[in-house]
């Protein structure tokens, strides 16, 4: 008789259990030593690597070293650890339950009318385990959403319809349907009667005539090759209505000149939507380039720009920079009618002047200028709390770091968790593009995700951090 170290049967040191809610299972613990070991059960908490003693009842019982739990529920899954120890020694083995149970889905709410622009939420309630994925689809079409709330910022006519929420597993698979009304009497803005492309000669008078419905009734504006157009000496812009739901609107211009040429356009707006309509006024003459206003494109991001060109007929437009005819490279691409995109701007080598050249057949020619300038968006650098379990008590801090960006930035702190009042919580900015966040003693309330705001003249980026607090409940 000597002493002998606990030992477990010659297997994997990591079982894994399946079995139906309300059925009985033994998780085993086979070991066998001198002096006889004791076994103490724990299971580790949810998505971290700490772990509580299990806690015995007349539901869950431990004879030796088996864990017997009758009458299995859903919150009982999860990794079980058990620990064999005697005065010589120890060892340990694994085992992951998973309580499994029908799957079901429910979606709250199952009827809703919301108003056009208002915002709607749809929560799908899944039931069951293991629920591996969520889904949705509305009116038969798959979505790319996946969590388990849908929310629509903004209802339009497009979003009203059914919505199907889908539970899923390797075994099987639930799902429920609920559906959007649109309430209210809103209706959209809609042309009823819009301007043709037309072409003249200098010298007539002309009238240009937009009519549009909708509840409430909409506004409507008109533009010149992007400008917006305001009445002057020889430009007259009017309204009326007809009816209880519509809207006239013209522009009429006195004795044509060839510099009223270009793309007109007329907008009706109103709180629930928008509508547009473009089409060329072309009047006969020398090509001639409106001025056009300093442009901002925020890096990474596409510029789309038109040469304002009147004139006609008008042979070709070409756009230029540094006396280089464009395009230069692929991310350019410069269209007949005077349309110049440029992708994925940068700073380097996009920003400056721009000329746009308008010629006809006849060899006379107009030119433009253009100045662009590139804004580069803020850039958060990545920040976490780090691989610390953060218990009550401890502190914890984050610095949330612009690495690049136009100044000045503004940096901000937004906190959701289980209460929303940031209090024990600091924050202090450092130098222009630096601001700490500071926890003293964490507290239960805590836990949550935390989210600095990055804001300059380009944009506004954000980046989150999530804070865990172990033994809080």
């Amino acid at each position: 008789m000597t002493s002998v170290p606990p030992r477990l049967p010659p297997r994997s040191k990591s079982d894994i259990v399946r079995m139906k809610s309300s059925m009985s299972e033994a998780l085993l613990c086979e070991a066998q030593g001198i002096p006889v070991p004791t076994f103490r059960w724990y299971k580790y908490v949810e998505g971290s690597t700490a772990k509580q003693p299990v806690k015995l009842d007349d539901r869950v019982k431990q004879v030796s070293g088996t864990l017997i739990i009758k009458e299995a529920k859903v919150e009982d899954s999860g990794k079980y650890l058990c620990n064999v120890n005697n005065s010589v020694g120890g060892e340990s083995v694994e085992t992951v339950l998973t309580v499994t149970a029908p799957l079901s889905a429910s979606i709250e709410p199952q009827v809703q009318t919301v108003d056009y622009g208002r915002p709607a939420t749809l929560t799908c309630n899944p039931e069951g385990n293991p629920i591996k994925s969520i889904s949705w689809m509305k009116d038969g079409v798959a979505m790319s959403h996946t969590d388990n709330v849908l929310r629509i910022e903004q209802v339009r006519r497009e979003d009203k319809g059914m919505y199907q929420c889908f539970v899923r597993n390797d075994q099987e698979s639930a799902q429920a349907s609920a559906e959007l009304k649109l309430g209210g009497r809103f209706d959209p803005p809609q042309f009823l009667s819009t301007f043709a492309e037309r072409t003249l000669q200098p010298g007539p008078s002309v009238s240009l005539k937009c009519s549009a419905s909708g509840n409430p009734l909409p506004e409507i504006s008109w533009e010149l090759d992007g400008k917006k157009i305001s009445s002057s000496e020889r430009v007259q812009i009017g309204h009326f209505t007809a009816g209880t739901n519509e809207v006239v609107s013209y522009l009429n211009i006195t004795a044509v000149h060839t510099n009223d040429g270009g793309l007109y356009k007329c907008s009706a707006s109103s709180k629930v939507g928008h509508a547009d309509h473009s089409a060329r006024f072309n009047v006969y003459g020398l090509p001639f380039v409106r001025p056009m206003d300093k442009v901002a494109v925020v890096a990474g991001e596409t510029m789309m720009v038109t040469c304002p060109v009147a004139g006609y007929p008008i042979d070709t437009i070409q756009w230029e920079k540094g006396g280089r005819v464009l395009p230069v490279n692929r991310r350019q691409q410069v269209f007949p009618n005077g349309t110049l995109i440029i992708e994925n701007v940068q700073r380097s080598l996009d920003q400056g002047s721009y000329t746009c050249i308008a010629k006809n057949t006849q060899g006379f020619s107009a030119k433009g200028n253009l100045e662009v300038q590139v804004m580069v968006a803020p850039v958060i650098g990545p920040f976490s709390f780090g691989d610390t379990e953060y218990t009550l008590g401890m502190s914890a801090q984050i610095n949330c770091i612009v690495v690049e960006g136009d100044l000045p930035v503004e940096i901000s702190w937004t906190f959701h968790g289980p209460s929303s009042a940031m209090s024990g919580i600091e924050t202090m900015k450092f130098g222009s593009r630096s601001s700490v966040l500071n926890i003293d003693s964490v507290a239960a309330d805590h836990a949550g995700n935390y989210t600095c705001i990055a804001r300059n003249f380009a944009a506004v980026r954000n980046y989150t951090a999530t804070l865990n607090v172990y033994g809080s409940r």
